[in-house]
Order: structure tokens, then C-alpha cells, then sequence
């Protein structure tokens, strides 16, 4: 799947980023979620999750990470820095 359901499943984690891109494996694994406005069909809220950002190297424990992002109105507001 191009979602990276198999990467995930078999539990790859020996892939090198290309470009700071994770092509395959654990770290390629992202968990999307969006809203939008049912009258105009504009997105409103984005979520991103990397559950498999990187792992700790004491404890060998997976480190995840999200962004997140709200356009609603006048309110433009996101996790990322300009």
C-alpha cells in the first residue's frame, strides 16, 4: 500500500532517509486526521502524528511526535514555526 501500512506492519526500522525523507520502514508510518467546514468544504484542522519519530537510544523506546494546524475564520494558528 502507498500508505505505508506494510512498512508498518513489518516493522522495518533499517531504512535510511533519502533527503530527510523516510521512504520505508517505522518511521514512514504517519497517522492523518483533517476537518472541514460542511458548508464550504474549506479544511479547517490538520493533525499530523509520527509515532515513529525516532527512537531513544538508552531506552530503545519509540519517540513520536505531531503538528497540527487551524484556519477558521480569523484564527490561523499551527504548531510550526514560520
Amino acid at each position: 500500500p502507498t500508505d505505508s501500512t506494510n512498512e508498518y506492519i513489518s516493522g522495518r526500522e533499517d531504512v535510511a532517509p533519502i533527503d530527510g525523507i523516510a521512504p520505508a520502514g517505522l518511521c514512514s508510518a504517519l497517522v492523518l486526521i483533517g476537518a472541514y467546514d460542511r458548508r464550504t468544504g474549506c479544511p479547517v484542522l490538520g493533525v499530523i502524528n509520527e509515532p515513529f519519530f525516532c527512537r531513544d537510544p538508552l531506552t530503545r523506546r519509540w519517540q513520536g511526535r505531531y503538528h497540527w494546524g487551524v484556519a477558521y475564520g480569523d484564527t490561523r494558528l499551527c504548531s510550526l514555526s514560520p
